[in-house]
């Protein structure tokens, strides 16, 4: 009886360590870098790839630029300097720098680079043969929170309050040299002329994807105008577009009262700007799938492969020019 409970525990014990054996074989690392976490979307976006990493048996090491360009390169180099082929997962600060990047890997390396959120150029990828974007289209949510605001001005053909016979649009756009943020910007526009809207834009800023400088940038553009000649908002981002209601809101605009509304359209579909568009205090927003994007992510580093149709067949989505576009989709409140 004894010799028989001994040969259990040793059988026991070596399934177990083979299991072990079997789970580490199958799990794997990556590192990520984030541009900075105080950015809502991204803060966001890091709770649900932990998430997911996490079910899916990837171990995430994470690190936060705080929005420095300089910091995140050192960082970079760093894991760099690791001679394990950990795929790395970057959300750059400054996206200009992802060429540069590129270059400086070891000439024998085959790791994985996914880029995400932040768009690099096509010159960047073309120049490592493992190299990818994983991110959205800014012309498309441009045009999407553009889609919102036509069919609210034409459910309210009284939108004209000061009677100029022009849109008096606030525009708050993300950093100044950021590419997603001047094509947002520039698609917007571009809609509005063609579906025949006239407008002007009376204030502009770059609020840097910033809730406080919303608010701020708001109540500028408030005093500098008055109320009767600011006839909708349209923000770069959610972080912008609730901070602007906020201020908005000190002031009673955008509460319960119909006569004091201004639409106000944002980016990303945060938490806080779901909120306010189910309460009627926010137009619009435009869905960046953060979801998606973290299952994406987490299943090419699971596949950690050069093969673009692998890539598109495991994630359901096209692979163009080593680019997988994540679909936005609106979210509105029929005013």
């Amino acid at each position: 009886m004894k010799v028989n409970n001994a040969l259990k525990v040793t059988v026991v014990c070596s399934q177990l360590l083979l299991a072990a054996s079997v789970f580490a074989a199958e799990s794997k690392s990556a590192d990520v870098f984030y541009y900075n976490l105080t950015d809502s979307f991204i803060a966001n976006l890091d709770k649900i790839l932990t998430q997911e990493g996490s079910e899916q048996g990837i171990n995430l090491k994470k690190y936060n630029a705080a929005d420095d360009a300089y910091a995140q390169s050192e960082t970079l180099d760093i894991a760099l300097a690791d001679k394990k082929d950990t795929p790395l997962l970057i959300n750059l600060v400054d996206s200009s720098y992802a060429g540069e990047f590129l270059a400086s890997l070891p000439k024998d390396t085959t790791r994985q680079i996914i880029f995400f959120n932040r768009n690099v150029s096509d010159a960047a990828l073309a120049s490592y043969d493992n190299a990818w974007f994983v991110g959205t289209s800014p012309r498309e949510s441009g045009r999407y929170q553009a889609e919102i605001l036509v069919s609210y001005l034409k459910a309210h053909p009284d939108y004209d309050k000061n009677k100029n016979g022009v849109l008096d649009l606030v525009m708050l756009k993300g950093e100044q040299t950021h590419l997603d943020a001047v094509l947002r910007t520039q698609e917007v526009l571009k809609v509005l002329n063609e579906q025949g809207i006239k407008y002007k834009v009376v204030f502009s800023a770059n609020a840097n994807w910033q809730f406080q400088k919303g608010f701020d940038f708001m109540d500028q553009a408030v005093s500098s105008l008055t109320f009767n000649n600011i006839e909708a908002v349209v923000c770069n981002n959610d972080a912008m577009a609730i901070g602007a209601i906020t201020d908005l809101n000190q002031y009673g605009y955008n509460l319960e009262d119909a006569n004091k509304y201004i639409p106000v359209l944002g980016i990303d579909a945060i938490p806080e700007a779901r909120k306010a568009v189910e309460e009627g205090r926010m137009l619009g927003t435009v869905c960046n799938d953060a979801t998606k994007l973290s299952e994406v992510l987490v299943t090419m580093v699971k596949l950690d492969t050069k093969d673009s149709e692998e890539i598109s067949k495991a994630i359901g989505l096209p692979v163009l020019d080593k680019r997988i576009s994540i679909p936005y989709h609106k979210i509105c409140n029929a005013q």
